[in-house]
């Protein structure tokens, strides 16, 4: 008797948790697509308010046609990693060479708008990628110079055999958004989509595609489908086919990827993109004009659309419900969401390994609930809190997340070492184990900034830190310790940093630093003179 009342108290009290029961599908992403047709492919599926371009559920499968032909005419076989380096990324070409991946079977990789030269080859590297697309340029962003930074010669290589030595697997980038003209070296966009003819296409048809093969490299795998699906179960109560999205998130993101364009395609439902990067005069006008019922953002983005002059002369009551994840979010932002707005915040925790969403708070879920946690687990998802010798930990213990089910990716991309490593983060969000800071929604990762950063002669070592910050979350700090004799300027520090790291990586808050004081595990906070 002793031995069960002690069994049965164990389980009351300990931090593991399962969602209800889910029944995992076997569909590739292309089956969401296709299935949305069967009786919705007169239905609009995505609009891209800024372009004036929409597409249908049946002319977006038109269009997953003829580009994932397009693909197979290049020379790409089933399998190749094809990179798609956009803007925001919220345009319709993006979307197009998402569904046009998916048919042919192609790992569709995304790439950060904001990389340097040093960033996108170490990327394409990483994943073999065969093509590239992307747009010439557009705004502040240069793509074509980005990328002769990374390949010196690229003006004299033949644009259907590239053939360069730092990325020897990159055959061919595609152009699109090019208004000064055809270069040399690359291929443009409607040239690429008319190299698709009968014979491609009938070899596209012939494309069978493993449910369980790698379908998105987010730098996740046939498993967002089911991450997708049962997102949707547990959402049923308020998200219906009368719904439809404002999405605000760039498409690159795996937030957007899942809980947007998958979701959005699973429930036959409309998706609109308000500006190719986030606006929040662009979305405040969207919503406006669409009415959409939804909001996915981060909680960066839902503060910047509160806070726009411009929303007290426009309506958005369409909008009822809000999703946000990404950063954390304040008890001061959900009530901010019901008492101006009106708006039903749901509040999530997931991870890019994860497919997305593990965690949200229920549609019924109480003030508390929603401001103070991320809720109950997904249908299928099974988590626990463990200490560091990987003890289960009861309720209300900090410790580290560990998660299991359907949802966890298939691994790193040629990292198998740091895939054995465990996730991170916790239920109730008190802080994280590891060092990831979280940037109005960009995740960053300290040790890159720090390697890089101890690359200048006159820096001898850097310790980098998330600070907190009211808009974005966290801003990055760095402490720099100098070589001895050498004197350097913060803005310096900073021209120096955008020469290797995207813009978003580069440290707000510049700290001088006497010394790194070292224990068993690394450094610790550094003594320092404060700026």
């Amino acid at each position: 008797m002793r031995s069960r009342i002690s069994k049965c108290f164990t389980r009351a009290t300990s931090s593991y948790i399962k969602g209800n029961p889910y029944q995992t599908v076997e569909w590739t992403i292309n089956d969401l697509l296709v299935r949305a047709c069967e009786e919705n492919d007169h239905k609009l599926m995505a609009a891209f308010q800024m372009f004036q371009t929409e597409f249908t559920f049946g002319e977006m499968s038109e269009k997953a046609d003829q580009f994932g032909s397009a693909l197979l005419a290049m020379g790409l076989q089933p399998g190749d990693a094809v990179a798609v380096w956009t803007t925001g990324p919220n345009q319709p070409e993006w979307l197009v060479m998402k569904w046009a991946c998916a048919r042919a079977g192609m790992k569709m990789v995304n790439i950060n708008p904001m990389y340097t030269a040093r960033e996108l080859e170490y990327a394409l590297n990483k994943v073999d990628a065969r093509m590239l697309v992307c747009p010439r340029g557009i705004g502040p962003l240069d793509y074509e110079q980005v990328l002769k930074d990374m390949i010196p010669d690229l003006e004299s290589k033949n644009k259907f055999n590239l053939n360069a030595s730092n990325v020897p697997l990159l055959d061919k980038i595609v152009f699109y958004f090019n208004n000064d003209g055809p270069v040399p070296f690359a291929i443009e966009w409607d040239d690429f989509g008319e190299s698709s003819d009968s014979s491609t296409l009938r070899k596209l048809k012939e494309v069978k595609v493993d449910p369980y093969s790698t379908a998105n490299i987010q730098f996740t795998s046939g498993t967002t489908v089911n991450n997708c699906i049962s997102g949707c179960e547990y959402g049923r109560d308020n998200i219906t086919s009368e719904s439809s999205f404002l999405n605000v998130l760039p498409l690159y993101h795996v937030f957007s990827f899942v809980a947007g364009s998958l979701v959005g395609t699973h429930m036959k439902i409309p998706s609109y993109y308000p500006a190719p990067g986030f606006s929040s005069a662009a979305s405040i006008l969207t919503a406006e004009d669409r009415k959409p019922s939804h909001l996915l953002g981060t909680p960066t983005m839902f503060v910047d659309m509160i806070n726009d002059p411009l929303l007290k002369e426009h309506d958005i009551s369409s909008l009822q419900f809000a999703i946000v994840g990404g950063a954390p979010v304040t008890p001061s932002l959900v009530r901010r969401a019901e008492s101006e707005l009106g708006i039903q915040m749901a509040v999530g925790y997931g991870m890019t390994e994860n497919s997305c969403g593990t965690f949200l708070t229920p549609p019924d879920a109480t003030e508390d609930i929603v401001c103070n946690t991320v809720g109950k687990p997904y249908p299928g998802v099974e988590a626990k809190i463990i200490d560091e010798n990987e003890n289960t930990l009861s309720r209300n213990e900090v410790g580290e997340l560990v998660t299991k089910g359907y949802m966890v990716f298939q691994g790193y991309v040629k990292d198998e070492a740091k895939t054995e490593e465990s996730d991170d983060g916790t239920l109730k969000i008190m802080g994280r184990s590891k060092d990831m800071i979280i940037r109005g929604g960009e995740n960053i990762q300290p040790t890159e900034i720090e390697n890089f950063l101890t690359t200048h002669p006159k820096v001898k070592d850097a310790y980098v830190i998330g600070v907190p910050s009211a808009r974005l979350g966290e801003e990055v700090c760095a402490y720099i310790q100098l070589i001895d004799g050498e004197t350097i300027t913060d803005e310096e520090i900073k021209t120096f940093a955008l020469t290797g790291l995207a813009k978003y990586k580069v440290p707000k808050y510049i700290k001088a630093a006497n010394e790194f004081p070292m224990t068993v595990t690394g450094k610790t906070f550094p003594n320092s003179k404060m700026n």
